[in-house]
């Protein structure tokens, strides 16, 4: 069990490539592919590659691993220097993007601290006894989190997206602070995982938040934080307590969480001002000020899903139908409306016959459908090429109800590239459609 609902040895990180081989011919209407697999895509934290990295070096991030990312200084400097940011101070683009208008970034938080393009930070205080024993503090994690002049957000922006954030100082809730962020405050996250790159973090021991809690909110971890500043319940102390939306983006993610609107706000600074940077209209006295405010209440416009999600597993909605107007009516369904749908009638949410998947796949020879069926069928596979002529019949026989497993060869001689394995019921009908890899 963990110790507390921050444990740090609860954190986990998540991520996800694609790859395809590296050579693709073509040639007289077929087509093969060879070589090594090469990575082609990979998803961390949710937009990153979307909002954070160039366009002229999204090829390039996408060929890396987190664990090959970090301490690229190339990719870090996108982090320390958002391009996003550009368009969010009025001293460089602010004007060229209207509709950002209510994010901006803070250029004299406190009176000092300028976090605008290529600008320090909190540089300035390396070096300052005042960062002892804070994340900041050079014996405590080296200078990975504040490792240079013109690296203004090397202390939110980079540690959100490549390591997460430690439960100590400066990374708690201003609740308690007395108006020094470097203070310890209320603690409120700690996903902190320096393994590797662009990871999306989860502190599992964080307790989830109701999706019929009154104050579950799309705004994840803004949201926790904002009622850590300002509820009644726990902003008198700075005490560790489970705050509603603890568990939402960017520590994990929901299905409802607004990541679009979460990043935005982010790079407009709204992680330092939850940790006491205010933005620069802050009077001394009250930080709720008209800027954060502002980026509070900004949205994109889009603040829900178009159909509401479920309260049960999986929680995603119903897809629309394909037949309808702009996607269709929600179509509700029970089990008995699922087991008694056939194929072939005209119903907005029929059940095919059989549902085949084959592995392994790219195939040198041997493969296997993993075949579920309806009821008991006779079928036959047969192996097409791209161009849609028929090359073989690969296997024929009887399936029952559930689960079945069907062993097979590809023909011998058969070229690299890809086919389409068509399963076919006794009657001729197409059942399905499987694309299959022939490699070496």
């Amino acid at each position: 069990m963990p110790k507390n609902i921050l444990d740090p040895d609860y954190v986990i990180g998540v991520w996800a490539s694609a790859s395809r081989p590296a050579l693709r011919t073509l040639s007289k209407g077929a087509e093969t592919h060879t070589g090594d697999w090469v990575q082609v895509s990979r998803l961390g934290m949710p937009l990153t590659n979307e909002a954070v990295i160039p366009i002229g070096y999204k090829d390039y991030w996408n060929a890396l691993t987190p664990y090959q990312e970090l301490g690229d200084t190339l990719l870090d400097n996108f982090f320390f220097n958002p391009e996003l940011a550009l368009y969010m101070d009025d001293a460089l683009f602010g004007s060229a993007v209207p509709a950002f208008k209510q994010l901006r970034i803070q250029r004299k938080s406190l009176g000092s601290f300028d976090f605008g393009y290529g600008k320090d930070g909190l540089y300035g205080l390396k070096g300052n006894p005042a960062l002892n024993g804070t994340a900041l503090d050079d014996k405590v994690f080296g200078t990975l989190l504040l490792p240079g002049p013109g690296k203004a957000r090397s202390v939110d922006l980079w540690p959100i997206f490549h390591t997460g954030a430690p439960n100590l100082p400066p990374y708690q809730l201003a609740t308690g602070k007395g108006g020094n962020p470097l203070a310890p405050g209320k603690p409120f996250i700690n996903n902190f995982l320096p393994n590797g790159g662009d990871m999306l973090r989860l502190n599992m021991a964080v307790p989830t938040t109701r999706r019929t809690d009154p104050n579950f909110s799309s705004l994840g971890l803004v949201q926790a934080a904002v009622m850590g500043l300002t509820h009644p319940k726990y902003k008198g102390n700075r005490s560790l307590e489970f705050i509603p939306n603890m568990d939402g983006f960017p520590n994990g993610r929901r299905l409802e969480d607004d990541v679009t609107r979460i990043e935005l706000q982010a790079v407009s600074g709204v992680v330092l001002a939850a940790i006491g940077l205010w933005y620069d209209d802050f009077d001394g006295k009250n930080p709720v000020s008209t800027d954060l405010i502002d980026v509070l209440s900004y949205t994109t416009g889009v603040e829900k899903n178009d159909i509401a999600f479920k309260r049960t597993f999986p929680y995603v909605a119903l897809p629309w139908a394909g037949d309808g107007k702009c996607g269709g009516t929600e179509v509700a369904s029970t089990a008995a409306t699922l087991a008694n749908a056939q194929v072939g009638e005209s119903s907005l949410l029929n059940i095919p016959k059989v549902v085949a998947a084959v592995y392994p796949n790219p195939i040198r020879e041997d493969l296997t459908f993993n075949v579920k069926s309806q009821g008991e069928n006779q079928i036959q596979i047969d192996l097409y090429d791209l161009n849609g002529r028929k090359i073989s019949t690969i296997t024929t026989g009887t399936v029952y109800e559930g689960e079945n497993s069907i062993q097979a060869k590809l023909p011998l001689g058969l070229a690299n590239g890809n086919y389409i394995a068509r399963i076919i019921d006794k009657n001729g009908s197409v059942l399905q459609n499987v694309k299959l890899v022939k490699v070496n």
